[in-house]
C-alpha cells in the first residue's frame, strides 16, 4: 500500500486531540478531588477544574468533528455502550441505596462514562477493522 502522508497526518492529529482530551479530563478530576482537601485553595482549584473540563469538552468536539463516516459509526457504537453501561450502573446503585448502600458521588458518573466510552472505542475499533 502506498504511503499516504495526508492520512497519516490526520491520524496523528486525531490521536493528539484524543490524548489532550484525556489529559484535560484527568487534570479536571484531580483539581476537583483536591478541592475538599485543600480548603485554602478552593476557589482557584474550582477555576482550574472548570477550565480543564471546558478544555476537555473542546478537545472532544474537535476529535468528533474530524471523524469520517466509518469512525462516526464506531463512535456511535462506543457512546451507546457507554450510555447503556452508565444506565445499568446508576440503576444498580439506586437499587442498592434502598438497602442502605453508600451513595456514589455525582462526579463518578462522568468518569464512568468516559471510561466506558474509551472501552467502547477500543472494542468497536477492533471489531470494525
Amino acid at each position: 500500500m502506498p504511503h499516504q502522508p495526508f492520512r497519516d497526518e490526520l491520524a496523528g492529529r486525531r490521536r493528539t486531540t484524543l490524548l489532550l482530551f484525556y489529559l484535560a479530563a484527568v487534570f479536571s478530576v484531580i483539581a476537583i478531588s483536591l478541592v475538599g482537601r485543600i480548603l485554602s485553595f478552593r476557589t482557584p482549584l474550582l477555576v482550574v477544574a472548570v477550565a480543564g473540563a471546558a478544555a476537555a469538552t473542546l478537545f472532544l468536539l474537535c476529535f468528533l468533528r474530524s471523524n469520517d463516516e466509518h469512525e462516526r459509526q464506531i463512535n456511535y457504537r462506543a457512546l451507546t455502550f457507554a450510555f447503556t453501561g452508565t444506565l445499568i450502573f446508576s440503576t444498580a446503585i439506586g437499587f442498592l441505596q434502598s438497602f442502605g448502600f453508600h451513595p456514589v458521588s455525582w462526579l463518578g458518573i462522568p468518569v464512568l462514562m468516559i471510561i466506558l466510552w474509551s472501552i467502547g472505542l477500543i472494542l468497536y475499533s477492533w471489531r470494525y477493522r
